[in-house]
């Protein structure tokens, strides 16, 4: 049985040359790591924080690496993750699980490596291609004219659909009329609220989406105000909420899918702990028909193709692809499909 004799933790921080998305964030802090084992195997795996604080998220990848890690034998992922996510009973998960995200993405990598398998193969999946849709670039001040020239830009490179920034304000009609206009009436339009809603708004924003036919509008309020998101989705007729980004914890994503509050859910790579609890929520949110659309990371998340019996769909929002090499890419007819190597693909740049 091997074991990880060699594990490396690295910071990247990289700053963005203006702010972007909903938030405009300026930022964001990758935490890298790599793994060795005893036959000379290896794997990299990567977690982030947006808008920077990275060093803390990278000291407890090393500490919880050393703690359970180092020259331990090498086990089925899962149970590497469920191992380190006991130890947080005392501490809670907040930095965390974010730590622990890059681990497990080393070891899921390790593991198909080892196989000489794709990650998708070893995640249990296969090598079909995902829509991709697009919500790069977007800003919640930007004109609407130049919204819609975006959106038409994108459909036309072949994506499945954009989403726009709105605001839960009284010119979010102005922003969706004027990209469904751009767009046609059969494109996929979403939208983002980025929490900025309250119960008025938000109700609002919902009946917009309804008119305009969007697939889904994603927080429409705060994602800690479950009480409210229980009445929104209780009264809601006619359109579909997004959230997840932000949950730690299955529990929280049990609630959202039990309760029937999210038509589609978005695991958010860092914030959820990795690919292991990720893949756990797709496969729940399966069972209740809740499509799947995790948030960020195209690349990474396309190896989900497969490993659970719901529908996929990906967002290309650019955040952390330029410090890594290896990426698939999209095909002609904008999908992506996981690359035909060994583990996830990815390398650090030099």
């Amino acid at each position: 049985m091997p074991s990880l004799i060699s594990i490396n933790i690295q910071l990247v921080e990289k700053k963005f040359d203006k702010p972007i998305g909903g938030s405009g964030v300026t930022g964001v802090d990758i935490i890298v790591a790599t793994l060795r084992d005893t036959d000379g195997a290896t794997g990299l795996g990567l977690s982030y924080v947006i808008g920077g604080g990275g060093a803390v998220v990278a000291q407890l990848a090393q500490v919880l690496a050393n703690r359970f890690l180092q020259g331990g034998a090498l086990k089925a992922p899962p149970e590497h993750w469920a191992d380190i996510k006991k130890s947080f009973n005392r501490t809670g998960d907040g930095p965390n699980m974010l730590a622990l995200a890059a681990l497990d993405v080393a070891l899921w990598d390790l593991t198909a490596r080892r196989q000489n398998k794709p990650l998708a193969l070893a995640l249990g999946g296969s090598m079909a291609p995902v829509p991709v849709y697009a919500s790069g670039g977007f800003g919640p001040k930007d004109d609407p004219q130049a919204v819609a020239a975006l959106a038409a830009q994108y459909m036309s490179a072949g994506y499945a659909g954009v989403k726009p920034r709105v605001n839960a304000n009284v010119g979010d009609e102005a922003v969706l009329r004027a990209v469904r206009d751009a767009i046609g009436p059969e494109a996929r339009l979403m939208a983002d609220a980025n929490e900025k809603g309250n119960a008025h708004s938000a109700t609002r924003l919902l009946a917009l989406a309804a008119e305009y036919g969007l697939s889904f509008i994603e927080e429409p309020l705060p994602s800690d105000d479950v009480l409210g998101y229980r009445r929104l989705a209780a009264q809601n007729a006619g359109a579909v909420i997004a959230m997840g980004e932000h949950f730690q914890g299955l529990d929280r994503f049990s609630v959202c899918i039990e309760d029937g509050i999210a038509g589609v859910i978005q695991p958010d790579l860092a914030m959820a702990g990795g690919l292991t609890p990720c893949l756990e929520v797709a496969r729940m949110a399966a069972l209740k028909g809740i499509q799947v659309a995790p948030h960020f990371l195209p690349g990474l998340f396309v190896h989900f193709s497969g490993a659970f019996q719901g529908q996929l769909l990906l967002e290309a929002f650019p955040i952390v692809e330029d410090a890594f090499e290896g990426w698939p890419e999209r095909g002609a007819d904008g999908r992506l499909q996981p690359r035909d190597t060994p583990g996830h693909g990815l390398f650090l740049k030099a």
